[in-house]
């Protein structure tokens, strides 16, 4: 008996499948590209539960006939491409034919659809379940397309029970629109969950705008727009200035043909672009057009699509590199100082921002999230319209002082651990060297405002003062035997206004924020109230420590909250510490080196960075050939 066989054809299509639908998003991405690639400029995305339950995209698009809305739904059926030929010349986002096949195999399918024409007078239905045609006929006119997915992978348990939380669905689907507003900023969006909007934008045409729907008004305004052509590329877009950075690379979004796509290479000759100018840990935001010939560009990679093989890669990551550098370099700024190394410990005076709840909610009903910047403004920022002029003093008992050190000398050794790291001397000597006394350190002088020359009989040292005051301060932090339930209120209130993305996030990581001590309660569209916060964390820096924190669940979803609370000492110790180009006296540099004896750790920085480089007397002489190796003879010369 033969032992191989056929699949039926509705297994076969549910494996296929597999490759196409992984999730509510992958529907949506789907659904929307057809509408996109229909010429729709109006898309409705309208999800209940996240997607699960519901997922309906209404356009108005060119739609179909009866004829077309019956054959979309059978496998490789397209309108996109009919030969060999079109396959390298393809310019819409979908082409092969399986989305709609695909989808109808693992949930239930109803697509109504009318040519948007002025004398349509009827439009047609299809209703389809596990990929067979279940009804079918005429409906009330309709121009465009009103497609509506149930059930998603009712009849697969399996990858139904595999799904991630319903938050954590919504951002994916979030992140889909995302990505294609800004690739297609003539395209009004509109993304629900429930009944609760999630993200619109306008769809007026305007780059910049597109930005500030997806991203704030006031991250739109600091961008910095570039533009560039060869003979075969040509780039367009804005990037942030290095002082606008995010905790990862999520907020960089590139274009190809249209195409939101993923490419580690572009990203990459994107940072080197940025080169010193970067924080470590830190990325840019930047939303890049790139448009070429489609036989350079090969998209049928991966069944999402996101991933793409590019000829003359190097010709254009050559015009990428120049015209990042350039624009960077022509709006380049002096960074600013940064705090000064010896802020007052207690009694620091913060305006908080602040606005009453029923103010909030009356200033969100007046709020068209769809109009100009101007309306934006006053969805992203309202939170600012009622600020306190009054600067509140509080009272910070927290022993901040670098001095404070002396206090916390029995310290448990756990506190430290950096990995079973010995605590060695970065050395340009012949040998490592352990230990080092802080208190027979001479300063001699600072270079480039970023690292201290120190001489003892040994040698001389350079000292990075960021990362020095940076262990200092997370050392600080971490000796405070603090109760870690115990909070400190805010007399006023902090309001927090998120972008839909870091929103997402928020909710998605509520838990693990309460559980570290952070409770932002609900203060309107995407806004929310912090009423007090963890006594562990500085209130001077809440305002941009919290975004940050989120940000990080988004590069590191699986830190505990444990793990996410050293995580936000160590940004908050980086954040506060002197910055680089900030010129110290005297006093500051020698008062600084004497504070490092205190440390358990002065060796590294809490990233595991060198916190200073030791040169010995012996290398200092080799160079100056005042003596030789020992294999040509030690000779020593005067």
């Amino acid at each position: 008996m033969a032992k191989i066989k056929q699949m039926t054809t509705a297994l076969a299509n549910q494996i296929a499948a597999g490759e196409v639908v992984e999730r509510p998003s992958s529907v949506v991405k789907e659904l929307v590209e057809n509408s996109i690639d229909a010429g729709a400029d109006q898309i409705d995305i309208q999800l209940i539960q996240s997607g699960i339950q519901s997922i309906q995209v209404t356009d108005n698009g060119s739609g179909m006939d009866q004829a077309d809305l019956l054959m979309a739904c059978l496998p490789h059926a397209t309108s996109k491409i009919f030969n060999v030929h079109d396959l390298f010349h393809i310019h819409s986002l979908g082409f092969r034919g399986e989305a709609l096949a695909s989808i109808s195999s693992v949930a239930r399918l109803r697509i109504a659809s009318g040519l948007n024409q002025a004398d349509t007078h009827q439009g047609y239905y299809v209703y389809l379940e596990d990929s067979n045609l279940i009804d079918q006929g005429v409906c009330p006119p309709i121009k465009g397309c009103i497609v509506e997915v149930k059930d998603l992978f009712y009849n697969t348990p399996a990858r139904l029970k595999h799904l991630a939380s319903l938050k954590t669905e919504l951002r994916h689907s979030l992140n889909i629109i995302q990505d294609l507003a800004l690739a297609y900023p003539g395209i009004s969006f509109k993304l629900s969950n429930d009944g609760q909007n999630i993200i619109s934008t306008n769809g007026k045409g305007e780059f910049l705008q597109a930005i500030a729907n997806v991203y704030q008004p006031s991250i739109a305004r600091q961008m910095l727009e570039i533009s560039a052509k060869d003979k075969d590329f040509s780039l367009e877009g804005y990037i942030s200035p290095p002082q606008l950075t995010r905790a990862s690379r999520t907020a960089i979004h590139w274009m190809v043909n249209g195409r939101p796509v993923k490419s580690s290479l572009l990203t990459n000759v994107l940072l080197k672009a940025y080169g010193k100018q970067l924080m470590i840990g830190r990325f840019p935001l930047a939303m890049i057009q790139i448009r070429l010939d489609p036989q350079l560009v090969d998209v049928n990679v991966h069944p999402r699509k996101q991933t793409i093989r590019l000829s003359k890669e190097d010709e254009l990551c050559h015009l990428l590199t120049q015209v990042c550098q350039e624009r960077l370099n022509h709006a380049r700024t002096v960074p600013e100082a940064g705090d000064s190394l010896f802020r007052a410990a207690n009694s620091k005076r913060i305006t908080h921002k602040t606005m009453t709840l029923d103010e909030s909610l009356a200033k969100e009903k007046s709020v068209d999230p769809t109009n100009s910047f101007s309306s934006l403004d006053s969805n992203f920022e309202r939170a600012k319209d009622y600020v306190n002029e009054d600067k509140i003093l509080m009272d910070k008992e927290r022993n901040a002082s670098i001095n404070d050190l002396r206090k916390f000398e029995k310290i448990e050794e756990n506190a430290f651990d950096q990995s079973n790291r010995q605590n060695k001397i970065t050395s340009v000597g012949s040998h490592d060297r352990a230990g080092i006394d802080f208190n027979q350190l001479r300063y001699v002088g600072q270079i480039h405002g970023s690292y201290l020359i120190a001489e003892s009989e040994r040698g001389f040292y350079l000292i990075d003062q960021h990362a020095a005051q940076e262990r200092i301060r997370y050392e600080m932090f971490m000796s405070q035997e603090i109760d870690p339930n115990q909070h400190q209120s805010l007399l006023i209130p902090m309001v927090f206004q998120f972008d839909p993305n870091l929103d997402a996030l928020f909710l998605e990581n509520e838990a693990k924020l309460r559980a570290m001590g952070l409770e932002l309660e609900p203060f309107g569209l995407r806004s929310y109230q912090l009423e007090y916060y963890p006594i562990w964390l500085e209130a001077d820096e809440l305002e941009t420590l919290i975004p940050e924190i989120i940000e990080r669940l988004a590069s590191q979803p699986d830190l505990s909250p444990r793990d996410l609370k050293e995580a936000s000492l160590i940004m908050q110790s980086c954040r506060g510490a002197i910055k680089a180009n900030h010129h110290l006296s005297n006093q500051e540099a020698e008062t600084l080196i004497k504070e490092m004896q205190y440390l358990k750790d002065p060796y590294h920085c809490p990233h595991g960075r060198p916190v200073f480089v030791e040169f010995d007397q012996q290398t200092i002489e080799k160079l100056f050939k005042r003596i030789m190796d020992s294999h040509q003879g030690g000779r020593e010369y005067d």
